[in-house]
């Protein structure tokens, strides 16, 4: 590099961006590789709870009820508890009126009110930790309240758990193929694709290290064997993320990834870009927590930041003309072809090639949107549910 970038920045961006390239590695060869094929018979499992927490989530949470009424599963197997967590909307009342009408037609549908254990503004973790106390599930399910859940949603997550397996880390997407979508929305269906696929090569080896609630069941066993929710309740997110880490840390369970066509979960996209930015800072704001959980995640965190910090820098002192074009280009070449591998072997696996068509964009925004929640997020300065959070606690 010129001798105008101080030797110290020079390493530092080096040194993120091959801890970053050897991670994208990682992960495009677990995602190419997958997990070793497993069926079990759903007969083995006495019954699954399905347990959402919902806040203001009225206008969506009949069709999520009904959604997951409709399984194909043998509805004397699987029980579905909603907790209302403090909405201001309704939300109670029509889950309350929509599971009456459910129950009749003989499905299992129980609403909670849930005001919150952890704090008088409510707590995701809190609601669902009361709906897991008044289930009796030995696999729990969680999605969220606006999510649309295909019929095979809960047959395909179940035939997953092996005697072995603690947790299964379902797929979910933004929107869905075939549909018209405005670009905001292809390019945060792109982004959350990524996060997806990076879920599925970690997981495949064998060192998990992402989740979303939108799918994701657990053992109710392992659960309890750590601590539930307590350990992490004091943040805002991770009721599924920090939980999934907990769980891979007791070291006895495995932990598997369901990405069948059947069960893959749609969440809608965010509504404009704060609310986007609001959620992904919201994740973000687990980082610090994770240097205890996963340091080996924690340290690709750390370098996904620092080298989308160093390709913004780098391309600054390149239009200065203190850094020569040629490296800056390197730089981000090398940027784009692993980025570039790990997108389009996510969009193959998970049939969404639609998305391809913001990959340059979201080449070029993803530094800059990367810094933006990699600063905020931690600082947890930001607003879920109309609450205000800071520094990522209630």
């Amino acid at each position: 590099m010129s001798d105008a970038v101080p030797p110290v920045v020079q390493i530092a961006m080096v040194a993120s961006l091959s801890v970053y390239a050897a991670g994208l590695l990682w992960f495009w060869r677990g995602a190419r590789r997958g997990q070793r094929p497993v069926t079990v018979e759903t007969d083995s499992v006495s019954l699954v709870s399905v347990v959402v927490a919902a806040r203001n989530e009225g206008e969506q949470i009949e069709a999520c009820l009904r959604g997951l009424a409709a399984q194909d599963y043998p509805t004397d197997r699987y029980e579905i508890v909603l907790v209302d967590d403090g909405s201001t909307d309704g939300t109670g009342t029509t889950a309350t009126d929509v599971a009456t009408e459910l129950s009749r037609d003989g499905a299992r549908v129980t609403v909670l009110n849930g005001p919150s254990a952890y704090g008088a503004q409510g707590s995701k973790k809190a609601a669902l930790a009361l709906g897991i106390s008044r289930c009796g599930g030995e696999i729990v399910l969680t999605t969220d309240a606006d999510c649309t859940v295909p019929n095979g949603w809960v047959r395909s997550m179940v035939t997953q758990f092996s005697a072995q397996t603690g947790a299964v880390i379902g797929f979910s997407q933004i929107g869905v193929p075939g549909t018209a979508a405005p670009w905001l929305a292809r390019w945060e269906g792109l982004d959350f694709l990524q996060l997806m696929t990076a879920a599925a090569g970690s997981c495949a080896q064998g060192h998990p290290m992402a989740a979303s609630g939108q799918s994701l069941g657990f053992r109710r066993q392992a659960f309890d064997e750590v601590g539930g929710y307590a350990g992490v309740r004091h943040r805002v997110s991770g009721d599924d993320v920090l939980l999934l880490q907990l769980i891979r840390r007791t070291g006895r369970w495995q932990i598997r990834f369901c990405g069948e066509r059947q069960g893959r979960v749609v969440h809608p996209p965010s509504p404009g870009l704060r609310s986007l930015l609001s959620r992904r800072a919201r994740w973000a704001s687990n980082a610090p927590l994770q240097l205890r959980l996963d340091p080996l995640f924690f340290s690709y965190m750390v370098a996904t930041f620092g080298t989308s910090l160093g390709l913004l820098v780098g391309l600054v002192l390149g239009v200065m003309g203190v850094l020569p074009v040629g490296i800056v280009g390197a730089l981000w070449g090398a940027k784009i072809i692993g980025e570039g591998a790990l997108a389009v072997t996510g969009a193959r696996r998970f049939e969404r090639l639609d998305l391809l068509r913001v990959l340059p964009s979201w080449f070029l925004l993803q530094p800059l949107y990367t810094v933006a929640v990699g600063l905020v997020g931690p600082l947890g300065f930001f607003r879920w549910k109309g609450r205000r959070v800071s520094l990522g606690r209630r």
